[in-house]
């Protein structure tokens, strides 16, 4: 082989294990961002669940109340 060939070999190879390289290194950080807006998007949710685990009877009485006001209206004039 003559060394220029072999020279443009070699720059080749390393063209594409930088590029490798370079792809790894961007997924591995995409990765590790996508995991941390998953927890923070746990995190919220499991604030807003809080809130709302405090307030279930409330919810759970104003569904119960709307229930019967439209059985009564749907009795009426259904």
């Amino acid at each position: 082989m003559s060394k220029e060939l072999e020279k443009a070999l070699e720059g080749w190879v390393a063209s594409r294990k930088e590029g490798h390289e370079t792809f790894i290194r961007l997924f591995e950080q995409w990765g590790s961002d996508f995991t941390k807006q998953l927890q923070e998007i746990e995190k919220l949710n499991n604030g807003f669940l809080q809130k709302v685990q405090g307030n279930l009877d409330y919810i759970e009485r104003w569904f119960t109340k709307k229930e019967r006001e439209f059985a009564e209206l749907f009795r009426r004039f259904g």
